[in-house]
């Protein structure tokens, strides 16, 4: 399960100019759709290729740190390879960089699977299908003397191919599978030219190394590639840096060789058939040869050496004929294809420029060849490109650039100014970013992104409240706001670091500079904060890192350097702390670490080696939340990597802390500072030369938690009660609670206390909760045309969250699919529509990201437009048309001409619309089609969001984000076609009605509350249930159901129930062959299934991955630190194992059959339902085996490996409470009841409300889940759930009367302490089944009286303790003998004696079902009822001896033969009757139909 990792959405804004992409490794996947480009500053590109051959930068996956060595190709199947998954069609990629970091990676989605950092640089990796190996293995070379054998889904090397003649580095090497025999053969080569040959079997032992069978040393050195010919196995071509050489492949002679031209090297090659091959070189350019008749294994003169040398002869060139020569050599690749047209073997080329280049290797005839061999070298034919597409050509080719954060504000000559270094303040919503000129713009971010990518007119740039911070004298190369990391420091110091060699401590709230350091004698790198647990010297001082190989700590507080260490003779790379030993260790590039002394600035020791590796990895890392120091405006990815380790950990955290500001009677600075926030911006670069490209990171979590705990420090003291938020009654304990109940119920109890009204408990918010920050921020600022910022900032108190929020729900609405919705959203929610394609992205496990690139989509543009001509797209919406028009009339904008993509002039001309208009069209064509074919991940993701934070806002009072400026000047009467009835009063209550207004203007207000509530329904429901059939399916990449299975109990009600509804929807949608396939694709991994040593079920290992499915990978940011090594493959195995349960119980609980019709579900159940298969009576082994699989997770005591309140087992008990009447044949129910009762039994105190919606502790978490499983199991079998708790209370009873018992075992009996909820479940039977109740009323009442408390009982009476029961008619109680009676169905009388221990006593009393008792006001006579016999009796109850010593016996005194009622089956047999008593000898039967009868004894 997944509550570990927050649902996290990010969005990048790339700004002007586009980002650096060096590419130093290249693949083209064997379908020729996908081409995957690695680049020096550690990032992947994943390029799609059209049926056209025209190229789209899709995304870029970020996570290496260093640059990529290699990509491994697939060399035996159609498709990428697949690995743990049985969809054959997910494509898999390998990755690895120069500083042994190997990620493996979906690249259908840009989702990283598995991370590793081995302690070796690889350079070449080969995937390849071993004989007698199932699966796929990576065959990795690099710098080390051995070949590697790795498995691809876990990076454990599976063995090791070592030398015992002449070990060195392998330079090339290439696997082949000879035609006779049996085993595979490896082919390699070292650096000094030694050939060397591995037979391998697939058997191989790992703890032993394999040697190699042959050796032969050639001349041959620092070979690039090896190849083996695969048409014929006879030939090997190898291609060193100055020549390449084709060799015998039996004997290893030489064939022939080719040396270098003039001022190029060799760089790679291969077959393009027998005769010919293809090699290319350092500059970029590919040659084809037509090799001698004497390398031509298919002539008659192979291997016959003449007496003329022979050599290959050149006969075409590719080449793209470009005046600029590369910064570093381009990477090459060479794909075969089929050989076919739409297949045909293809050169790739990637370069420096972040350009991709492809050429179709031409056919050329023997006619031709003849007439090129008379041509000189320098004449030969050249081939220009395929195609060719940079990521510059992609940001030229845009109607307007990609906007930047702060476009517009304060630009240099129209132009924004490049942005070098960027930090977010969350407290008050602000972003600070530092430009090349020396200047700091601070802005308040919601509105600075509003304005670059929403359609707001009410907003303009100079609305928006500004700070321009101007101080350095260059580049400002680095920003801190110390605050962000603890609260010790003010919260209005800024720093900043600049190439001017100063730090500058700034007051950002006024905008003035406080003080200036300048101890540095190089540009500042980066800034950054001590520990918590050192001196307190130290504890206000920041440490600062200059490129002259410096650093400093710099105290705020005396404002001057207190340390400064310059001894370091290499660039400084990681910063460490030994706070208790006052240490400061300080690694640097060369591997040297120096330890300094803080207080006295003297330098300990300097330490090299394995010693320093020893003292780094000591050092205590829980006191410094990062890593490494490097500066986070190097690479985008150590910029993640920061940011990973300081926030994305926080977030990942079980405590939630609510925002610190919100806890009143504190000073800031004594605050805890908040652990997540709603929303953070990271700037991030590609590479040092570019400006800051900026991530906006939405938490749906921490949004939603803020949202709520907004709503109620808002509420009311009577609705907080009244919606059990306060709980009067009880003492809140506060350490059942998380952190963030603890300080909300305690400042809603504050609240209680002091608010007297509603206007005097929102001035209490205004002044001590919510955004304080922001407002005294804006009332101290000097700047002028402060006014103004009234208009923009909206006025409530929670105004920052709402903004956030408002920001998050308009980039992800679906805009465009539903005229009247979007409207509705814009005039009543306050959404705003996007005004250019948003790039979103994704964040895998640890930290690795997915960004998706400009542009991308227009590839899907271009494919609805090939396929409209043959299928007509259906038309979802009225603007479906003006799709098609788009496509038809913007086409040219996105063709590639064959040479360089940047589009013929005869396109252009076509165009005849502005530019305005064409950008309108693809914004349409984005938003209902081609944003959600991004990935499933993505759509997930997306959806999830949506509807959970709409579900959130609908259940809010306050919700709607439009201005109150706006709704004042705004008819009232206005209202949309599409609203349905507004809702009730109650549905919108806590509205400003208190403000003294006239009735009408409450009902107005009440009016439009419940118009916003019904918006956000409409806009939930769409994203739930409409938007495939809206979209199209064949339009969406529908929603990832093992993602929503693992957040099926989710800690956050909001997205757990978003999650349910979604899983469900597709699940329906799917239809029973859809259903089929999941139930196929998953039931191999249940427990009972797979390797009991791998099992969940396996006691010994007592299901080891549960609680690592918290820190699954499922989002993002669940855990930095990867799992330790050689768990991997159990804990993907445990986790599918999780996953399954899920998934099967869910489908076995929604569509299983069941053993008979469930009570709840009655009008369901009359339909026709096609059960699933593997779910019915007749095959019934899904049913069994995920049912024992649930019940072992509710039943499995706690332990390390399994806690006992992890979300796995909330599921397990959720779902056996959905499907309990699929699995009921399969359970033990008493053991299921307890269990869950077990759960519940403080559930009074635990949980303040069932639909509370912050984060609850576990513990509290799985007790509401066990109550709602519970109840669903009672309401759906009355008669399992009364006769089971009738039995287990009848045999405590009988405990009880074995003397041999344990007292202290009796008390603590989950009867005794349960007896609450058993009650509350009785209770809710009644009121919902009370037929169900009557047929086993005894039963019912032995559990009552059980539960209750007998003197109390004897005392006050059944009526008052539980006047549930007493709603049935045939139950009465004397108030003087002490005694309740209760007629049966089976006509029996039961009465139990309150002063004789309550014991049940039976007598048959009449034939059929006794409908109604009553007894006299003196106690001494009963009269019982039954409509079977139509019989009237009376009872003598009162003792017969004196005093009423001695037994008590119920007599018939009298019976009377009653008029037969008419009974139908629609009739209600406890309304029937009723037997009321005049006085002690008179009794009157009143019946259905208004008759009475009158009786006497």
């Amino acid at each position: 399960m997944s509550t570990g990792g927050n649902l996290v959405v990010p969005m990048v804004l790339w700004g002007d100019n586009c980002p650096t992409h060096c590419i130093s490794a290249v693949l083209m996947t064997p379908d020729q759709r996908t081409i995957i480009t690695g680049c020096n500053d550690g990032q992947l590109g994943i390029w799609d290729v059209t049926e056209n051959w025209q190229i789209f930068p899709r995304s870029l996956l970020f996570g290496h740190t260093t640059a990529i060595t290699c990509l491994p190709w697939h060399s035996k199947s159609e498709t990428p390879f697949s690995l743990g998954s049985s969809k054959s069609e997910t494509p898999y990629v390998v990755s690895a960089s120069e500083n042994g970091e190997m990620c493996l990676w979906d690249i259908s989605d840009g989702r990283c699977v598995e991370c590793s950092k081995l302690t070796v640089t690889h350079t070449n990796m080969q995937s390849y299908y071993f004989k007698n190996s199932k699966d796929l293995r990576l065959v990795c070379n690099g710098y080390y003397p051995e070949i590697l054998i790795i498995d691809p889904l876990t990076f454990d090397t599976l063995y090791t191919l070592c030398s015992k003649v002449l070990p060195d580095w392998i330079s090339a090497c290439c696997v082949l599978r000879p035609v006779k025999r049996e085993e595979d053969v490896l082919l390699a080569i070292t650096n000094s030219g030694a050939v060397k040959i591995w037979m391998l079997t697939g058997y191989e032992n790992r703890a032993q190394p394999v040697f190699e069978e042959e050796s032969k040393q050639i001349r041959c050195l620092n070979a690039e590639t090896l190849t083996c010919c695969t048409f014929n196995q006879r030939t090997v071509l190898i291609v060193c840096s100055k020549y390449w050489q084709i060799y015998d492949a039996g004997d290893f002679t030489l064939l022939c060789s080719e040396s270098n031209r003039c001022g190029e090297r060799w760089s790679g090659g291969d077959f393009i058939s027998v005769d010919k091959v293809l090699v290319w070189s350092s500059d970029g350019k590919g040659y084809l040869y037509k090799l001698p008749t004497n390398a031509d294994s298919e002539s008659q003169e192979y291997h016959k050496h003449s007496y003329q040398p022979s050599s290959p002869h050149a006969y075409y060139i590719l080449d793209i004929y470009s005046d600029n020569s590369p910064a570093c050599s381009p990477a090459m690749t060479f794909n075969k294809g089929k050989g076919d047209k739409a297949s045909p073997p293809l050169l790739i080329r990637g370069d420096s420029e972040g350009q991709v280049t492809m050429w179709t290797l031409p056919t050329v005839s023997e006619r031709q060849m003849t007439l090129v061999r008379q041509e000189s070298f320098d004449r030969l034919p050249a081939l220009p490109p395929k195609c060719s597409k940079s990521l510059k050509d992609v940001w030229k080719s845009l109607y307007e650039t990609p906007p930047g954060i702060i476009d517009g504000f304060h630009d240099h000559k129209d132009k924004p100014l490049k942005i070098t270094a960027t930090i977010y303040v969350p407290s008050q919503g602000k972003v600070a970013c530092g430009r090349s000129n020396g200047s700091i713009v601070i802005a308040v971010a919601t509105q600075s992104i509003i304005l670059q990518l929403l359609e707001d007119k009410t907003l303009e740039h100079k609305d928006v409240p500004l700070k321009v911070l101007d101080g350095h004298d260059g580049t400002v190369t680095t920003l801190l706001y110390p605050f962000n990391e603890n609260t010790r420091y003010e919260p209005q110091h800024l720093l900043s670091g600049g190439s001017d060699f100063s730090v500058i401590l700034w007051d950002m709230f006024v905008g003035t500079r406080l003080h200036t350091f300048t101890v540095h004698g190089g540009e500042i790198t980066q800034l950054l904060v001590p520990p918590m647990n050192c001196n307190q010297r130290i504890l206000t001082s920041i440490c600062s890192v200059g490129s002259d190989h410096t650093v400093a700590l710099l105290s705020l507080k005396e404002r001057k350097c207190i340390m400064l260490a310059g001894r370091h003779l290499f660039p400084v790379q990681t910063i460490k702390w030994r706070p208790l030993d006052d240490f400061m260790v300080v690694s640097c590039s060369d591997g040297t670490v120096y330890v300094w002394q803080m207080e006295t600035g003297h330098l300990d020791r300097v330490v090299h080696g394995i010693t320093a590796e020893d003292i780094l990895s000591n050092c205590d890392e829980n006191a410094m939340p990062m890593d490494g120091l490097v500066n986070p405006n190097i690479t985008l990815s150590q910029a993640l990597k920061r940011r990973n380790l300081a926030t994305f950990k926080n977030l990942a955290q079980q405590k939630l802390q609510t925002p610190g500001s919100i806890i009143q009677n504190q000073r800031p600075d004594q605050v805890v500072k908040p652990q997540n926030y709603a929303m953070y911006i990271q700037g991030v670069r590609t590479n040092v030369r570019d400006p800051d490209a900026h991530i906006i990171y939405f938490d749906t979590e921490a949004l939603i938690v803020q949202l709520l705990t907004d709503e109620y420090a808002m509420m009311s003291p009577g609705e907080l009660e009244a919606k059990g938020f306060i709980l009067p009654s009880y003492e809140i304990p506060g350490s059942e609670f998380s952190d963030a109940q603890a300080k909300i119920l305690g400042m809603l109890t504050k609240i209680k206390d002091k608010a007297d009204s509603l206007g005097q408990k929102i001035q209490s918010k205004a002044e001590g909760a919510g955004f304080s920050p922001v407002h005294s921020d804006v009332q101290a600022s000097p700047v002028k045309g402060r006014k103004k910022e009234k208009r923009v900032v909206v006025t409530d108190v929670n105004n920052l969250t709402l903004e956030i929020a408002r920001l998050f729900m308009s980039s992800l609405h679906a805009w465009g699919l539903d005229p009247d919705l979007d409207k509705l959203c814009m005039n009543k929610l306050g959404l705003i529509k996007p005004k250019v394609p948003l790039s979103f992205g994704l964040i895998s496990r640890n930290g690795h990201m997915c960004l998706m690139l400009p542009a991308w989509h227009r590839r899907l543009l271009q494919e609805v437009k090939s396929s409209d001509s043959e299928v007509k797209l259906p038309q979802a919406t009225s603007d479906k048309p003006t799709l098609l028009s788009q496509i038809e009339t913007t086409s040219g904008m996105y063709s590639d001409s064959d040479q360089e993509g940047e589009g013929s002039p005869g396109s252009k001309s076509k165009i005849k619309r502005s530019t305005a208009e064409a950008l309108q069209e693809e914004l349409r064509a984005f938003s209902t089609k081609s944003r959600w074919q991004i990935s499933s991940g993505v759509t997930t993701q997306h959806l999830l969001s949506v509807i959970s934070t709409a579900n959130t806002l609908m259940s809010m009072t306050n919700s709607a984000f439009i201005n109150r400026r706006l709704k004042s000047s705004r008819p009232r009467h206005r209202s949309s076609k599409s609203f349905a009835a507004p809702q009730p009063p109650h549905l919108v209550e806590g509205g400003d009605s208190s403000e003294g207004g006239s009735e009408d203007e409450t009902d107005g207000q009440m009016l439009h509350q419940a118009q916003i509530k019904q918006g956000w329904s409409l806009l939930a429901a769409l994203h739930c249930v409409l938007l495939p059939e809206m979209v199209g399916s064949e339009n969406i990449k529908s929603p990832q159901l093992e993602m929503l299975a693992r957040r099926w109990q989710d800690r956050c009600l909001e997205i757990r129930e978003a999650a349910q509804a979604l899983l469900l929807a597709e699940l329906r949608r799917i239809g029973p062959a859809g259903r089929k396939a999941i139930v196929d694709e998953w039931s191999p991994y249940l427990p009972t299934y797979v390797d009991p040593n791998l099992s969940l079920m396996n006691a010994e290992t007592q299901k080891g991955g549960e609680e690592d499915d918290e820190d699954d990978n499922m989002d993002p940011m669940v855990s930095d630190s990867p799992l330790h090594r050689g768990s991997s493959y159990s804990f993907e195995s445990r986790r599918k194992q999780a996953t399954a349960i899920v998934m099967l119980g869910v489908i076995g609980a929604e569509f299983g059959h069941e053993i008979e019709p469930n009570r709840r579900k009655v009008e369901v159940t009359k339909k026709s339902k096609k059960e699933q298969e593997g779910f019915t009576l007749s095959n019934y082994s899904l049913s069994r085996h995920t049912s024992k699989a649930l019940t072992f997770l509710l039943q499995q005591p706690p332990s390390r490996k399994l806690p006992a309140h992890t979300p796995i087992r909330r599921a397990a008990i959720d779902l056996i409470g959905r499907g309990f009447t699929v699995w009921e044949p399969y359970l033990d129910v008493s053991a299921v009841l307890l269990g869950l009762l077990e759960l519940c039994v403080d559930s009074d105190r635990l949980v303040p409300s069932m639909t509370f919606g912050l984060p609850l502790s576990p513990a509290a978490d799985a007790c509401r889940t066990a109550r709602h499983a519970l109840s669903l199991i009672a309401t759906a079998r009355p008669p399992a759930f009364i006769i089971t708790m009738a039995k287990e209370v009848a045999r405590f009873n009988a405990m009880l009367q074995t003397t041999q018992s344990q007292h202290s075992q009796i008390q603590n009996s989950v009867l005794i302490r349960a007896k609450v909820e058993i009650l509350r479940i009785i209770e809710l039977l009644v009121e919902k089944m009370p037929n169900d109740v009557a047929d086993h009323l005894v039963e019912a009442m032995d559990v009552t009286i059980h539960c209750l408390d007998v003197p109390q009982l004897k005392s006050k009476g059944l009526q008052e303790l539980f006047p549930a029961i007493c709603r049935f008619s045939m139950v009465s109680m004397c108030p003087i003998s002490k005694r309740i009676w209760v007629g049966a169905k089976n006509g029996g009388l039961a009465f139990y004696d309150l002063k004789q221990h309550s014991k049940c006593q039976v007598i048959t009393a009449h034939s059929g079902h006794i409908v109604a008792t009553a007894i006299a006001a003196d106690g001494k006579h009963l009269a019982t009822y039954s409509h079977t016999d139509n019989k009237l009796k009376f009872w003598q109850t009162a003792s017969s001896s004196l005093f009423g010593i001695g037994s008590q016996q119920t007599k018939l005194l009298k019976q009377f033969a009653t008029q037969p009622l008419p009974i139908t089956n629609l009739t209600n047999l406890l309304k029937l009757v009723r037997l009321v008593w005049i006085d002690n000898r008179m009794l009157i039967l009143l019946t259905l139909d208004g008759s009475e009868y009158k009786y006497s004894i």
